[in-house]
């Protein structure tokens, strides 16, 4: 507004019959006596011509400004972090301050372990704030939009708005914002998932990853790369500090730094009193055959009563959506199958569909076999939909949020959903991983796993290793407040040295005996290896092809003389995805400078070719 009009009086001599110009100039002064345009115009309906008709009174002007959107103004603010810090902590930051300091052209790499709850948030915002006094920006990544929120507003308590945010579930105007800002130094830290690692900051000091160990941080479709090796190659190139942070780091992350390539901290001890929490495996062998087919043990079951009664919290985790993961007639056996893949369809109750978590094909649930016409259909597996039936009609008077990829597909449901627990207004959280990762809730007092063979048994190296953290972070969400934690896993495998390393918590001796087991197959760390996908819409041609590959590649391996070797092909554990037959071969070298010649040999003159495709990942996350 250029202009007041204060009486009713002037309003009237100056608007006489333009009802709309007067509307839309109270309006406006309502607002504090600016408001944007576009807000006027497409939100409130006003036309141009009203908005020009005031300006031509001399009421308002039109300017251009550049505002930046905030897609975290909306959101609580947390307390500032504690002022004083453990002497272990204490240790870690000054061990961190002085690398970043002593050699600042290359301060290499640290890898932080500490358990859950240790304060290692703490320590990268104090070390952060001696980046920034020193004229440099800082980087943070996290694995999960879901952690986004709360990591934004912890670190906004203490550095205010100089921080800029940077993930997939950001409007394209909010990127934009962000990226301005970093770029021309307006904004002074990026906190981001995996593809912030491409944050335009000058001057970087400090990269922070934390939970360094998560699969998400791997790009799986092409353009295929690992946010963790890009962040060392700019910590190198750009002379900052990479901090790795977990407490339970990737295994080559772990060889790196007992090899000495890393520089280790540890924290061993939370920061608050109290210890972690208890972790007791419930054996379902044991259990007869109605008990082992219900979804909640009696162990779990009045473990839940208790917290319950003392008006406390609990948090379980399945780490399968849906609500059962089969269908299947058992007059004839048919299992409704995706068209696509090679997998089962998954059933949601609620949507009333049948679901592929692989390609996203979906149909409706036949009522009748498509193959024998009988009518005796029945389902299978458990996923977190029916087990959020089972908690409803178990505790009728119980709160129940469930927190999985279909319940927070907004762009504020994760928050919502974790601000009503953090207020107590859920009495029990169920979820996938996602309520694993770095969440701190202080009402939890009870972490059940329903399952934790889910992930273990999956044809993959890594599963052993995956179901550990897994079931190691989740068992740290418990007892974060003052009263202490207890955490319930129902397993088929309580032998495995996944599940009796997680019993005490003992991340360095389940580390020693998988690094070990991984010796004699000559899996990471021991040597580098890539997956080789051959794909193809002709089975028997990409199983030619994948033959054709193989001996193509040990022909190159042994006239090269190069120290690497070729392991299959095969079909993949998952032989159809999305419409194409898959093939794959592992290839493994003693080091990356043995296994980048011969990939970047083998995507320029591979014999693959035709109808097929090949598909080359390095140092993959999963075998699948």
């Amino acid at each position: 507004l250029t202009a007041e009009l204060p009486t009713l009086l002037e309003r009237d001599r100056v608007f006489g019959k333009a009802r709309r110009q007067r509307e839309a100039f109270e309006i406006i002064e309502g607002l504090g006596g600016s408001a944007v345009l576009s807000h006027l115009d497409t939100g409130l309906g006003f036309s141009r011509s009203v908005i020009h008709g005031l300006r031509d009174r001399g009421l308002v002007k039109i300017t251009d400004e550049t505002v930046a959107r905030d897609p975290f103004d909306v959101h609580d603010p947390v307390e500032a972090p504690p002022t004083s810090l453990t002497p272990g902590q204490l240790g870690v930051l000054h061990g961190l301050k002085e690398q970043l300091t002593e050699a600042p052209s290359n301060p290499g790499v640290a890898l932080l372990r500490g358990v859950t709850g240790s304060g290692k948030t703490v320590i990268y915002m104090r070390l952060i704030q001696a980046a920034i006094d020193t004229g440099r920006t800082a980087l943070i990544l996290v694995p999960e939009i879901g952690l986004t929120p709360q990591t934004v507003a912890r670190f906004r308590a203490v550095f205010g708005d100089k921080i800029a945010v940077l993930h997939s579930g950001l409007s394209s105007g909010e990127r934009h914002d962000a990226w301005r800002a970093l770029r021309d130094g307006r904004k002074r830290v990026a906190i981001g998932t995996r593809s912030a690692v491409f944050a335009p900051l000058p001057d970087l000091g400090v990269i922070v990853i934390d939970e360094e160990h998560d699969g998400s941080y791997k790009q799986s479709e092409t353009p295929r790369y690992h946010a963790r090796a890009v962040a060392a190659m700019r910590a190198r190139t750009e002379g900052a500090l990479l901090v790795l942070g977990s407490a339970t780091p990737s295994l080559e992350s772990w060889h790196n730094a007992l090899e000495g390539r890393y520089r280790l901290y540890e924290l061993e001890a939370r920061a608050t009193p109290h210890q972690l929490p208890h972790v007791r495996l419930v054996d379902r062998r044991s259990r007869t055959a109605e008990c082992a087919s219900s979804v909640l043990s009696d162990d779990l079951r009045t473990a839940i009563e208790v917290r319950l009664r003392d008006n406390r919290q609990t948090l379980l985790l399945l780490n399968r959506r849906g609500y059962a993961t089969v269908q299947q007639c058992t007059a004839c056996g048919w299992v409704a199958m995706c068209p696509a893949c090679s997998v089962s369809l998954t059933w949601h109750r609620q949507r009333a569909r049948l679901v592929c978590h692989h390609c996203a094909w979906e149909e409706g649930v036949p009522q009748r076999c498509p193959n024998c016409a009988d009518e005796k259909l029945a389902f299978g597996g458990v996923g977190t939909e029916q087990v959020e039936r089972v908690l409803s009609e178990t505790f009728p008077t119980a709160t129940i949020a469930r927190m999985d990829v279909d319940t927070t597909g907004g762009k504020w449901a994760h928050g919502r959903i974790l601000r009503r627990v953090r207020d107590r207004e859920v009495d029990i959280l169920l979820g996938t991983q996602m309520i694993a990762k770095g969440l701190d809730l202080p009402g939890v007092t009870l972490v059940g796993v329903i399952d934790a063979d889910v992930g273990l048994n999956l044809p993959d190296f890594r599963a052993a290793e995956r179901t550990f953290q897994l079931l190691s972070q989740v068992a740290g969400r418990a007892g974060r407040g003052k009263d202490a934690g207890e955490v319930l896993i129902q397993t088929l495998r309580p032998e495995h040295q996944a599940l009796r390393h997680t019993l005490t918590h003992d991340y360095v001796s389940f580390a020693t005996a998988e690094i070990a087991d991984r010796l004699a197959p000559g899996y990471p760390p021991h040597r580098r290896i890539a997956n080789l996908v051959v794909s193809g819409r002709d089975e028997t041609s990409v199983a030619d092809a994948a033959e054709e590959l193989a001996d193509w590649l040990g022909s190159t391996i042994e006239t090269s003389a190069l120290n690497a070797s070729v392991v299959g092909p095969a079909p993949c554990p998952i032989d159809r995805l999305r419409g194409r037959w898959r093939w794959h071969m592992l290839l493994k070298a003693e080091t990356a400078s043995n296994l980048g010649p011969l990939l970047r040999y083998a995507a320029r003159h591979s014999p693959v070719g035709g109808s097929c495709r090949l598909e080359i990942d390095r140092d993959p996350e999963s075998l699948l």
